[in-house]
C-alpha cells in the first residue's frame, strides 16, 4: 500500500510510492519529484509531484482539518 514502508532487498528501508499520478501517468525515474512537506497537522505528509502534469499526491492524505505548507516551514 502506498506510504507503507518496506525493506528493499538492497538494504534499508523505503516508502512505497505511487506507480502513476491521479491522471494516469506514470511515476518513475525521471517522472517524478518526491518530497517531504510541513502541515498546518502540525506533522508532515510525504508528496509525489508528476513532470508530466504537476499532479501532487499526498501520504498520509490531507483532510479539511490540515493543508500543506507552501515551502519550508518557518514557524512550528
Amino acid at each position: 500500500m502506498i506510504g507503507d514502508l518496506r525493506q528493499p532487498r538492497r538494504g534499508g528501508w523505503a516508502v512505497e510510492a505511487p506507480t502513476e499520478c491521479i491522471n494516469g501517468h506514470p511515476l518513475g525515474p525521471g517522472q517524478v519529484l518526491v518530497g517531504n512537506q510541513p502541515c498546518t497537522c502540525r506533522g508532515s505528509h510525504m508528496g509525489w509531484t508528476c513532470q508530466a502534469c504537476d499532479a501532487t499526491f499526498y501520504w498520509p492524505p490531507t483532510d479539511p482539518t490540515c493543508s500543506v505548507l507552501a515551502g519550508a516551514a518557518a514557524v512550528r
